[in-house]
């Protein structure tokens, strides 16, 4: 009886790798959703960042052509108070782009969840994996954004963006060569 009991609170493997199939979509989804919820914040962010550039160059145009011996102090902006909600917002997509990738490649992990040792290691480097190229593909394409109004700002993202990305390749790399090495 107890026997039974485990069997049917315990799912079988196809079961599991059909769940983790399916969840393929969801995976998808999650991407999408991630990559459009950077994409539109980091546009609005510009936006609004030129037209309020615009908006302080014809306030000046004005006060220089009035020459008025006023102080021409500009009204506090708001930018500080959005500030934590736009980083939100991008930790919000870079999340949502983490378990969208380590959704996608939840079948492997369930295909070699049975053998003891490299199930653990497949399962962590698909977490380190989906959490370094999650990193990656957010901070490229923030800088794909800013690199229109600050292609200094813009660069220095990118920059940060390819880091994780020559960490992943010199991590496969080194384990290539420990394999060479080894059969050698």
């Amino acid at each position: 009886m107890s026997e039974q009991t485990e069997q049917s609170t315990d799912p079988t493997f196809g079961t599991r790798f059909k769940t983790a199939l399916k969840n393929l979509g969801i995976g998808i989804v999650f991407l999408i959703a991630g990559l459009f919820l950077l994409w539109h914040n980091e546009s609005r962010i510009l936006e609004r960042e030129q037209s309020i550039t615009q908006a302080e160059a014809v306030l000046s145009e004005a006060a220089a052509d009035a020459e008025s011996g006023a102080d021409t102090k500009s009204a506090p902006q708001d930018t500080q108070v959005t500030t934590p909600f736009r980083w939100a917002l991008r930790l919000g997509g870079w999340v949502i782009l983490f378990l969208g990738l380590a959704t996608l490649f939840k079948p492997l992990v369930v295909l070699v969840e049975k053998i003891p040792l490299i199930a653990n290691f497949v399962g962590r480097g698909i977490t380190v994996f989906a959490l370094l190229s999650s990193l990656s593909l957010t901070l490229i394409l923030i800088s794909a954004v800013w690199m229109v109004a600050r292609p200094v700002f813009g660069a220095l993202m990118l920059l940060a963006g390819i880091v994780p990305l020559f960490t992943l390749y010199r991590s496969g790399r080194k384990a290539r060569l420990k394999q060479a090495w080894k059969n050698a």
